[in-house]
């Protein structure tokens, strides 16, 4: 009975616990939402903060939701976007394999049933070569003499050869064993070969990959197999399905096939050296990627967040086995790409800030009952409201010293394969001007120092190289231009090394120019600095070559490339009142509206352009502390002369503050000497917020001592004024930030 009771007390234990609560917060609220014997004003005041206040708070929670929904959709919908591409890819790989498929079985079917004769064979196969158009060749390969007791080997096919059909046949022997097809073929039945080339290049320079159907002799009991039918694609034509695929800037599909080997990938040299996945997985200590091609090769379906190390993207990763051949559908989406813009962001958060800084001074007004006056209430809350516009000015200079998102907005290249997706449209206006493919040298830089001359100059030391390859750079000449170099005393750009191996030609140049940029100081002290390294070869025009020539940055000459680690500058360089934030290389897509002086070229359009990019930010604290620190103590002394004085005291409040319009325009000259720039900074608002409080100052004593009996002065002795004095001045003080950063 003692355990029934103790059991039995508990529920009513708590629940005379939650009601406690319920009734401490109905009377908390109660006390606030209530007024009582009070004055119109003071009602209207009350349901003023009341009302202004719910609809701030409305607001702040209903933007919040919709900026993090909005959030979620839009990485939602591009993660669904990736998802509906790694399918149609799939499927679509699938409907075109079909049909081959289909061929090669028909027409061994016809063959082992006898519907098919050897002498009808090459009309049947001309005639399935002409209806699928995507077809690269069908033919056979009888095992010897099952053809011709005379004749050994007989393997003819058709081909489409630069849209013409022609008959061919294999010269080759095809039984030795280093040509599987033939041997699994026979050995275990119908199957889909691994990506080949053929031996003849010039017929064909792509990768061609078929499926092989075993025929039988119906002459014998065992049916034994007589040779084998197949049909081939080029990859080309299946890749162009991936190719088709809009994902971001950078964003990549791939192909292996069931056993690991790169049918297709941006990078050409992955699928053209037939690269294994594995291998790679294996040299690059990837254990996770790995993992998950095995669980695609079982035949579920990927899905997962990767991170790299070396480029420090974030990406999502897609995989899927098709059902006809067991290939591996593979899309790559850079999930930086999507992220808003940090100028997008920052006005969001910075709304949404508003919103509850609002909810704030008016719950303040309210829970200290400020609307039924007195000087105590209106002094705290003047108090609380002036740190609520401190903290939310805080929040906005907070946003604009984050890290900018380049990903989103720029043409960053960390990696091949970002190179090659970004230059692929160059690629093809190649192709469609009848000239060959673009001539790729890789450049690499690296900054030892820097120095800000003036505000629009900086002065640059270091190192440019770039390797050139036999066989290929041949016909190149071996040189760079520095666009925005500044030719003074001070310039110098000289070979500093050179050397070979292995075929390859490396040249380092020194150079140490002055680079003049239109640099931005309307954020001053807040301010950060581009500072770009434009690099051109010295052949970019040259109409003799009938190729561009681009430069893509030497990815193996760093160990990371991550923007955040700083690449290609000196540690130990000297930064002064700077601090390095990031580096990288990018694409800048300019237009010129001129051949160079040049009669055999044309204007080049969206030529990209290689930009070296450092991003330097100022060292804030220490120019606010000697800049904004003055400003906040001549505040605090004005505020104090406006306690402490009255209205028979109008001179010498006159002469205190034209000391402080002294001070105050002796710090002003000397920010404008540092910067020298045409418009107006950030930081010198504060110096024009500082002349207009003096100014209301001043006029406030000269007017009370003309009227002391006008209302706004004669309540409380000229309190109303000192109340509103920093509330209204950081008031005016964050709409001036808002403008300013958003």
């Amino acid at each position: 009975m003692k355990i029934n009771k103790k059991i039995e007390d508990n529920p009513i234990k708590v629940q005379k616990k939650y009601q406690k609560i319920k009734t401490q917060i109905y009377l908390f609220l109660h006390r606030i939402l209530t007024i009582n014997n009070a004055s119109k004003p003071q009602i209207l005041a009350f349901y003023t903060s009341l009302i202004l206040g719910g609809i701030s708070l409305t607001v702040a929670i209903l933007g919040s939701l919709l900026y993090t929904l909005e959030q979620k959709q839009t990485f939602d919908n591009a993660k669904q976007q990736a998802q509906r591409a790694t399918a149609r890819v799939a499927l679509e790989i699938d409907r075109r394999l079909y049909f081959a498929q289909k061929s090669a079985i028909s027409v061994a079917n016809d063959l082992s049933s006898g519907k098919l004769s050897d002498r009808e064979l090459l009309d049947r196969l001309k005639l399935e070569i002409e209806e699928n158009t995507d077809f690269l060749d069908v033919g056979v390969a009888y095992k010897p003499f099952a053809y011709r007791s005379d004749v050994r080997l007989y393997a003819p096919y058709y081909a489409r050869i630069d849209n013409q059909i022609e008959l061919k046949e294999t010269k080759v022997n095809y039984t030795k064993p280093k040509y599987s097809w033939y041997h699994n073929t026979l050995n275990k039945g119908a199957n889909w070969g691994e990506p080949y080339f053929w031996s003849d290049t010039s017929l064909n320079s792509d990768p061609v990959v078929g499926i092989f159907i075993p025929f039988y002799d119906r002459n014998t009991k065992d049916k034994s197999p007589q040779g084998i039918v197949y049909s081939e694609y080029s990859l080309t034509k299946i890749l162009e399905v991936v190719q088709s695929l809009n994902l971001g800037r950078t964003g990549y599909g791939f192909i292996i096939s069931e056993t690991g080997t790169y049918l297709y990938h941006p990078n050409e040299e992955y699928f053209k050296a037939q690269l294994n996945v594995f291998d790679l997985t294996y040299q690059q200590q990837d254990e996770q990627l790995r993992e998950l091609i095995v669980q695609a090769m079982k035949g579920e379906p990927v899905e997962a967040n990767l991170s790299d190390t070396v480029t420090g993207q974030n990406s999502w990763l897609f995989l899927r086995k098709t059902n006809l051949n067991g290939w591996i559908v593979g899309i790559v989406f850079i999930e930086d790409e999507i992220v808003p813009d940090s100028s997008v962001t920052r006005r969001k958060l910075t709304a949404l800030s508003i919103a509850y800084l609002w909810s704030a001074v008016f719950l303040s007004i309210l829970l200290f009952r400020a609307y039924m006056g007195g000087v105590k209430r209106i002094s705290l809350v003047s108090f609380i409201i002036s740190i609520l516009f401190v903290a939310n000015i805080g929040f906005v200079w907070s946003l604009v010293l984050e890290a900018r998102t380049y990903t989103a907005t720029r043409n960053l290249l960390l990696s091949d394969t970002a190179v090659r997706q970004l230059l692929a449209p160059q690629i093809q206006l190649s192709k469609e001007l009848n000239q060959e493919p673009p001539l790729i040298v890789p450049t690499g830089v690296f900054i030892q120092s820097f120095d800000f001359t003036s505000p629009k100059d900086v002065f640059i030391t270091g190192y440019i190289w770039q390797k050139y390859e036999d066989g290929v750079h041949d016909d190149l000449s071996r040189g760079i231009i520095l666009a925005d170099a500044i030719e003074d005393s001070d310039y110098e750009l000289r070979e500093d090394y050179r050397y070979k191996k292995d075929g390859i030609e490396i040249i380092g140049w020194y150079f140490a120019y002055t680079l003049r940029m239109s640099f931005d100081f309307s954020y001053y002290p807040f301010d950060d600095k581009d500072l770009k390294i434009r690099i051109w070869h010295q052949d970019f025009n040259n109409g003799e070559l009938n190729r561009k020539v681009i430069l893509v940055p030497d990815f193996q000459s760093y160990s990371v490339i991550n923007p955040r680690t700083a690449p290609g500058v000196d540690k130990n360089i000297v930064l002064g009142e700077w601090y390095l934030r990031d580096s990288f290389f990018e694409y800048i897509f300019n237009t010129y509206n001129t051949n160079f002086g040049l009669i055999d070229t044309v204007p080049k359009t969206e030529f990209p352009e290689l930009e070296f990019t450092i991003i330097l930010q100022r060292d804030f604290l220490g120019l606010f502390i000697s800049k904004v620190g003055p400003m906040i103590v001549v505040l605090t002394l004005l505020f104090a002369v406006l306690l402490v004085s009255n209205q028979d005291q109008p001179m010498e409040v006159l002469g205190s503050c034209a000391g402080f319009v002294f001070i105050v325009i002796l710090d002003q000259v000397t920010v404008r000497q540092q910067i020298i720039t045409r418009g107006i900074v950030y930081l010198e608002y504060f110096y024009f917020i500082v002349y207009l409080y003096i100014f209301l100052v001043s006029l406030n004593f000269i007017l009370w001592s003309l009227k002391p009996h006008f209302p706004l002065f004669k309540y409380k002795d000229n309190f109303i004024l000192k109340a509103f004095y920093w509330p209204t001045m950081l008031k005016v003080l964050l709409i001036i930030t808002i403008l300013v950063f958003i």
